[in-house]
């Protein structure tokens, strides 16, 4: 024996529950991407802190030579 097709109340109801799953994985997809913009500004940021420092250490050792 097949299963009853589903009612439109509970086609309704799959529809409103897909929907929700659909926003809450955009959301989460959202803030991951956001998460990965700053984590690549700090990274770029710490990046130029870095080559700052660098160049100031050998600017630092030439003055004593």
């Amino acid at each position: 024996m097949a299963d009853k097709e589903p009612t439109l109340k509970e086609w309704k109801r799959r529809a409103l529950k897909a929907e929700a799953e659909v926003e809450f994985i955009q959301n989460v997809r959202s803030l991951e991407a956001q998460q990965e913009l700053t984590s690549a500004r700090e990274r770029a940021a710490q990046k130029v802190a870095l080559d700052e420092i660098r160049e100031v250490l050998q600017w630092a050792q030439e003055q004593k030579t």
